[in-house]
């Protein structure tokens, strides 16, 4: 009777295999790093950019919403105080109710859409560029900024003109409307960074000219 070959692999083989498995593991171990490091990468760019799309746009909401004083109410409507002024006495009307704004921030008097208002400041915390953008409202228990967004590097605010070039300043707020010195338009640019990368958004917000 003839016995039946034994099945399996030899020591040397094994040996041999593992080496070969010990090989390539070596080549393929820095290809799947890389990989790993990229993934990581792009997903921490990608929320970086979430961050400084949702700042932009939130800002750009709140900015929209600064109460314009106007001394002539709409056809048929009366004149209200609190409503077409800016809340201050004596009453300045035909003018947005800012009550400051500069390079990195503004501070204004903001129309909720229900016929109250309330106080709201745009401006920026800590050092760059691990700097916070904030926002701080008047009927939030002691005016408590909140963070919009981290690792911010920098925040610049521009005013304009309803020209859109000429720059328009805080001291011509008084009746402009009849100078034509209202600041019609806010451009922000906001810069985060994250890795010695400077990650930039710039948007350009149209104030209302007349009040809601």
């Amino acid at each position: 009777m003839k016995r039946r070959p034994h099945c399996g692999f030899t020591l040397i083989e094994m040996i041999v295999a593992m080496v070969l498995m010990a090989i390539m593991a070596a080549q393929f171990a820095p290809v799947l790093s890389s990989s790993l490091q990229a993934y990581d990468e792009t997903l921490e760019n990608v929320i970086v950019l979430d961050k400084l799309r949702y700042a932009t746009e939130r800002l750009g909401r709140e900015i929209r919403m600064v109460q314009y004083a106007n001394s002539e109410p709409n056809s048929g409507e009366s004149y209200v105080a609190g409503i077409n002024d800016c809340g201050d006495s004596p009453a300045t009307n035909n003018r947005f109710c800012i009550t400051a704004m500069n390079a990195t921030g503004i501070t204004f008097r903001s129309n909720r859409g229900d016929g109250t208002y309330h106080m709201v400041t745009i401006g920026v915390t800590g050092t760059s560029p691990n700097q916070s953008v904030t926002l701080a409202y008047s009927d939030v228990a002691a005016n408590a900024a909140q963070a919009l967004t981290d690792q911010v590097n920098s925040l610049a605010l521009s005013y304009f003109q309803s020209d859109g070039t000429t720059t328009a300043t805080l001291a011509g707020n008084t009746d402009c409307a009849n100078t034509g010195t209202c600041p019609a338009y806010v451009e922000i640019t906001l810069t985060l960074r994250h890795n010695n990368n400077n990650y930039v958004q710039t948007t350009r917000i149209g104030l209302r000219t007349t009040p809601s």
